[in-house]
């Protein structure tokens, strides 16, 4: 369907052309009446309405002479149809991120567990998850890391080298203090 509406796309690409359309979304008018809106000249408002015309946005109705054009919603409506379309595959407005980080969490849970993701997002997500499995401000022996994380990542070393290089965690000694 978007190849479809390509034409349109390009057609709403140029503010002159938003313009006419603005102006038939108003009322029918002839090329002289949208030239004398736009303070261009006829020729010029003519390419813009062929373009319109091309992509399905305005037709015209011939009055003797003269042609008054108006605006054609259905155009619009593919367009509107086709936006509305993109929006739901996400299954809400905006950027799903919560979906995202279940989606993200349960790949690397479901896979080998050996290593960490390589996108950097679907990485952090993961990291997050292992952080959040700690209690802040407390001291952990590398055995009780081994307890928490082992059941999940094997090894789970790089995930406290990536934790450590962040921030996130800080070695003392022989313990790992949680921060952040």
């Amino acid at each position: 369907m978007s190849q479809t509406l390509d034409p349109l796309w390009k057609a709403l690409a140029d503010p002159q052309r938003r313009r006419l359309l603005d102006l038939l979304a108003e009322s029918d008018q002839g090329v002289l009446e949208l030239a004398a809106h736009c303070g261009l000249s006829p020729a010029t408002i003519s390419h813009h309405l062929h373009v319109l015309r091309a992509a399905g946005l305005a037709a015209y109705r011939r009055e003797g002479r003269f042609r008054d054009y108006f605006l054609q919603p259905a155009a619009l409506e593919n367009a509107a149809h086709w936006l509305s379309h993109l929006k739901q595959r996400r299954g809400r407005p905006g950027w799903n991120q919560e979906a995202y980080r279940e989606q993200s969490l349960a790949r690397y849970l479901q896979g080998s567990r050996q290593s960490l993701p390589e996108h950097p997002r679907q990485r952090q997500v993961v990291l997050d998850w292992f952080h959040s499995l700690l209690e802040r401000d407390r001291l952990l022996s590398l055995e009780e890391l081994e307890r928490i994380w082992g059941p999940h990542a094997r090894p789970w070393e790089p995930v406290l080298e990536e934790l450590l290089r962040q921030g996130r965690l800080q070695q003392q000694e022989r313990y790992i203090l949680v921060s952040d």
